[in-house]
């Protein structure tokens, strides 16, 4: 048995002759291997900083924490984190993700800061919001709408409808904040500003629905039937070759073709009522 080893080389190969048979065997055990294997040994530390203390810390995939937790821990073989809101009902909250390259022992400090969310509706909707601040006034929308700030709303935010009395709210310093607005009709309403609604919707008429689709299954198994017959007759005809069936062949197929038409006609009418109701 021979053996060469080379310097440097992360390999290691061994020449063995067995009956004339010369082999090759490769030891993958290596010096730089090993090294790379020891750097993925062991928790890595996170501190985060953000303005969100309540969102959940994800390690690529894995769940590790709240934000409010220092430092947390890490898989050194981690690759990025992402903070995520726990409350399901704050899905506009985007997620916010950061790369993460560290071994085991390291200690990062990674900034993680959220966009300031404005939830902002009203009852009756339709109003107008803006932000107040140092005695100016700027319009963000209409209601329902939702505001977002790199930085907390400073001053109030003003909800107003004509023919209602105005209101106004605290932002708030949340990373989310949610505020409903119920705006009262002034005593004396002045017939310019409110908007009166002069179209009342139209009583819906459900017998409609119950018509068209009572219509579509009878069509159906109408259908269905001469199409039956009609194929019973073919049957008959392949058999006998009998030249009287092929009239009522056809006439059956016509029959079974109307029906048919008609089921689809009433199916197009219940699908359109849903779409416009």
């Amino acid at each position: 048995m021979k053996a060469r080893r080379a310097h440097g080389l992360s390999r290691v190969c061994r020449q063995v002759a067995i009956g004339g048979v010369v082999s090759f065997a490769v030891l993958a055990d290596t010096p730089a291997q090993g090294q790379d294997a020891d750097r993925g040994k062991g928790p890595a530390y996170v501190y985060i900083d953000t303005n969100f203390p309540e969102a959940l810390v994800f390690a690529d995939s894995l769940l590790i924490g709240g934000a409010s937790t220092m430092p947390l821990a890490v898989p050194a073989a981690s690759r990025s984190v992402r903070l995520t809101s726990p409350n399901p009902h704050t899905w506009s909250i985007a997620p916010i993700a950061r790369p993460l390259d560290v071994v085991a022992g390291d200690t990062a400090r990674i900034a993680m800061r959220f966009p300031y969310h404005y939830r902002i509706e009203s009852e009756p909707f339709g109003a107008d919001v803006l932000i107040e601040h140092l005695e100016e006034g700027r319009y963000i929308g209409v209601t329902p709408l939702l505001y977002r700030s790199a930085d907390p709303v400073e001053g109030s935010i003003l909800v107003r409808r004509g023919g209602y009395i105005p209101r106004h709210v605290q932002p708030g310093k949340a990373v989310w904040n949610r505020h409903v607005v119920h705006l009262e009709l002034l005593d004396e309403l002045d017939p310019a500003a409110v908007q009166l609604n002069l179209n009342p919707p139209r009583a819906y008429r459900a017998w409609i629905d119950y018509a068209a689709l009572g219509t579509a299954l009878v069509a159906g198994a109408v259908a269905v039937h001469y199409k039956f017959r009609a194929d019973d007759l073919s049957d008959e005809f392949e058999r006998t070759r009998n030249d009287a069936l092929t009239s009522r062949i056809e006439t059956h197929d016509f029959r079974a073709a109307v029906a048919f038409g008609v089921m689809q006609g009433g199916v197009a009418v219940f699908a359109l009522r849903l779409v416009l109701r």
